[in-house]
């Protein structure tokens, strides 16, 4: 996994890209949707997330209401990444000790 490229997710066959958000002040995860370079919709606006898990629940209907493609399983992990990522502190140094122990398996 490229973990580089983990603030933004593009969506293959589209001018979509996914940016997750996490807010320190609020505590909350959401995804942002842009759309040939503008923003276009924010997965987690109405209802806040908590944990980064959360807004997976839901994007693929997110994404439906705005005429795209559902994510792939691996789109999935990656947005999951980057949405820890966001957040930072011991959350992401224990999502890298796991997935590199998980690669040594």
């Amino acid at each position: 996994m490229d973990f580089t490229t983990l603030d933004r997710l593009t969506l293959e066959g589209t001018t979509a890209v996914l940016k997750p958000v996490y807010d320190p002040v609020l505590r909350t995860f959401s995804v942002q949707l842009w759309e040939d370079g503008k923003p276009s919709g924010i997965h987690g606006l109405i209802d806040p997330f908590q944990y980064a898990d959360e807004p997976l629940e839901g994007i693929n209907d997110f994404l439906a209401e705005a005429e795209l493609r559902p994510l792939t399983v691996d789109e999935q992990f990656q947005l999951y990444a980057g949405l820890v990522k966001a957040k930072g502190g011991p959350d992401w140094q224990l999502f890298l000790f796991q997935v590199n122990t998980e690669a040594q398996d």
